[in-house]
């Protein structure tokens, strides 16, 4: 992207307050412990030994009690109603319009123990696939310039 996609629109930040005025307690994965100035809520930097999505996840999931509900930062489209929606999700993993599943939007189980795994689909393999219906083209995140480009034209 050439850009930091966490700083990208306010989102994070955003997204908290979202979360927060809903009622929904929120931590911040913010990566280094340098960026923990950049967010305004509650931030969990990676240890050292962090080097992977899946390994936030796990340090996450091994650190907190209970069930887990993931956001990424760049999913710049979702209405608070779809916020609500997934909120709302039983465990598992969402499934967008295309059928694509957003392991990065997965609610995990409470006493979930996730084994080290190299990739997100390795590791939620055993979860539910949840059907996002009206909300599935929200569920759109952005990897490529193109993608930010298209974004930043239709918000024009």
């Amino acid at each position: 992207m050439k850009e930091d996609k966490t700083l990208l629109f306010d989102n994070v930040n955003q997204l908290y307050h979202r979360l927060t005025e809903l009622g929904f307690p929120t931590i911040i994965a913010c990566g280094s412990k340098e960026r923990m100035s950049l967010f305004d809520g509650t931030c969990i930097p990676d240890t050292d030994d962090i080097d992977s999505l899946p390994k936030v996840i796990k340090s996450f999931v091994d650190s907190i009690e209970g069930e887990i509900q993931f956001f990424p930062c760049d999913m710049y489209l979702l209405s608070t109603e779809a916020i609500l929606s997934i909120l709302h999700q039983q465990p598992g993993v969402p499934v967008d319009h295309n059928g694509r599943e957003q392991y990065t939007l997965s609610r995990t189980f409470s006493g979930w123990n996730p084994a080290s795994k190299p990739t997100l689909r390795e590791m939620f393999a055993t979860f539910p696939r949840n059907d996002m219906g009206e909300y599935g083209a929200e569920l759109t995140n952005f990897n490529h310039p193109e993608q930010l480009r298209a974004l930043n034209k239709s918000n024009q």
